[in-house]
């Protein structure tokens, strides 16, 4: 029976499909080398953020499939995958609806600056600028794929306008595909929600937060290495934007030190946007579906390798 290396507290709906398939399940944490190599004959792997390169394949020769769980898959690489021919698949839009949620959640909590008028409760000597609205603004998206696309239309009842940035021309329901210098100097909120690739690390960097404007606040449910953080910081120390949404930061998970949860302008959460019972289930049958696909001899519908 094909062994399959799944992480604890996986969906169950997952390990059903799995065993439904005739697929002997394997599971532990995921959070050391030996956790991931111990089964040396495992042939598919439902991978969480464990960092997955040569060192590990060399270790697993009978893998065919790392398929993560998520649409982010930069704890994999690529290049040492494809060289001991393991396919690589992620799962876009299985979280998309959560995901965007929570950058909705994003842009009125920095936005309106509640998190800090919670805390005012218990401290009156703080003092909490005046926050701005969503609705009537205008919107930058940087990455509009699924993720992307659903919070343009989760937007709608905003009645904003929205400039959207993609390799590819898409249909945008509450304004049109832009440039991304006219997402910089034009918008009062920027989406961040583009993979992270040696393309797009640091995009977000000093330069670019010259070019927004003061009011403008920021919101990341994408990966912290698009943002130079140290730019971000002094930005927002700076008042050269406004405020800050971050569900991802650059090193995580984020640690108590991290100077952005002590900036008054900033809301923080710890990497969660895609933490909803709908999306987990979601993601864990298109990893399951995809394990089973590549197991039997078929082709992957979302390799990225």
């Amino acid at each position: 029976m094909k062994k399959v290396l799944v992480f604890d507290g996986i969906s169950q709906k997952a390990i059903d499909y799995l065993e439904k398939n005739h697929f002997e399940v394997v599971t532990n944490k995921q959070s050391t080398v030996q956790d991931i190599t111990e089964n040396t004959d495992i042939e598919a792997m439902i991978l969480m953020m464990y960092p997955i390169d040569n060192h590990v394949f060399s270790r697993l020769p009978q893998l065919k499939i790392i398929a993560r769980y998520g649409v982010g898959y930069d704890n994999v690489n690529l290049a040492d995958a494809s060289a001991h021919h393991v396919i690589v698949t992620n799962a876009p839009g299985a979280n998309a609806t959560a995901v965007a949620e929570t950058a909705i959640m994003h842009m009125l909590m920095a936005g309106r600056y509640f998190y800090q008028q919670n805390q005012s409760i218990n401290d009156n000597a703080m003092t909490i600028p005046m926050g701005q609205e969503v609705s009537h603004k205008t919107v930058g998206i940087i990455g509009f794929g699924a993720i992307g696309q659903r919070v343009d239309a989760l937007l709608t009842g905003f009645d904003v306008d929205v400039l959207a940035y993609a390799r590819h021309e898409k249909e945008v329901k509450n304004g049109r595909m832009a440039t991304l210098d006219e997402i910089y100097e034009q918008s009062d909120f920027i989406v961040l929600a583009l993979p992270a690739t040696p393309e797009t690390m640091n995009l977000i960097d000093a330069k670019v937060f010259d070019k927004m404007k003061d009011s403008a606040v920021l919101v990341n449910i994408a990966r912290g290495a698009v943002v130079d953080e140290q730019a971000l910081i002094s930005a927002l120390k700076s008042g050269k934007i406004a405020g800050a949404g971050l569900d991802v930061v650059t090193n995580e998970p984020v640690t108590p030190d991290n100077e952005l949860l002590s900036l008054p302008n900033v809301f923080v959460t710890p990497h969660v946007a895609a933490s909803s019972r709908e999306a987990f289930d979601s993601v864990g049958l298109v990893t399951a579906q995809e394990v089973v696909r590549v197991l039997n001899g078929q082709e992957a519908k979302f390799q990225v390798n």
